[in-house]
């Protein structure tokens, strides 16, 4: 009964927010931005420690990139709200010549997507799935299972197919064999993976992707939508990644793994307010 009565209360504030006028949602996400790291202080010292030990920031220097990653976040939760109210039109808007470039990539043995919890991750896979992308995301559920069943239904309604991030395997490769696109997030902690550098120290990173690479061939691309600091979006696509075979199968998941995550932090410092500091990422 309580998990029903907070679905209708999110789904009732995602249809509030939906309506509101672009510049009241950058207001009104700053505000909870600054509200959630001064006040609420939500994960603080998780995401003051992160940013010294990865960037060395301290100070008012620290401060200041700290708050603007809150500020970003709760501005992406508000637009994710209004993702119901995405047309095709400006979802092919804000891919541009994305769109054409997924489906060349992956005629052949279909396409992995490498991508981060950086920038507005949600809506990029949601408007690729719009605009006509055979797209599947592996995802984890969130622990607030009356968010999270919020959550998934927005993505699936615009096209997107989920698959766990457990037990997933045949599912991913039957999408590839149909020559679809996968993407995977690798800047979360797997303690199952391997550790490989990030930020100049050793995490804990899933290996799912490499695997895949090897085992079927298909193509490696890096994907993000970030904020381009005019009130828009800039689609980063990265052209194929190199992967490495050097015959030692167990060498080569930790070289590809290192790779990929060495390709995530090169993202990551172009635009270091724009990732989700507040994880717990090192743990290795």
């Amino acid at each position: 009964m309580l998990r029903r009565c907070l679905q209708r209360v999110v789904a009732a504030l995602a249809s509030a927010a939906g309506r509101l006028p672009r510049g009241v949602v950058l207001c009104l996400g700053r505000c909870l931005g600054f509200a959630a790291f001064t006040l609420l202080r939500v994960r603080r010292r998780v995401t003051l420690e992160n940013l010294d030990r990865a960037l060395q920031l301290t100070g008012p220097e620290r401060l200041r990139l700290a708050g603007r990653v809150y500020r970003h976040l709760c501005v992406g939760a508000l637009e994710f709200l209004q993702i119901p109210r995405l047309t095709r039109q400006r979802a092919a808007e804000l891919l541009g010549d994305g769109v054409s470039r997924l489906e060349q990539l992956r005629a052949d043995k279909g396409l992995l997507v490498l991508t981060a919890h950086l920038g507005q991750w949600d809506l990029l896979a949601c408007a690729a799935a719009m605009c006509g992308v055979k797209l599947h995301v592996v995802t984890r559920s969130i622990k607030a299972g009356w968010l999270n069943d919020h959550w998934m239904a927005v993505r699936r309604r615009c096209g997107v197919d989920l698959l766990a991030a457990q037990g997933s395997g045949w599912a991913i490769r039957a999408a590839l064999r149909q020559r679809e696109v996968v993407a995977l997030v690798l800047d979360q902690h797997e303690p199952g993976g391997v550790a490989v550098p990030f930020f100049g120290r050793p995490a804990w990173t899933a290996t799912a992707l490499a695997r895949l690479a090897l085992a079927t061939g298909a193509p490696v691309v890096a994907a993000f939508l970030l904020r381009d600091g005019k009130d828009g979006f800039r689609l980063i696509l990265s052209e194929p990644l190199r992967v490495q075979r050097t015959g030692n199968h167990r060498d080569d998941i930790s070289v590809n793994t290192a790779g990929f995550t060495a390709v995530l932090e090169e993202q990551i410092r172009q635009a270091p307010e724009q990732w989700l500091w507040l994880h717990r990422r090192w743990k290795a």
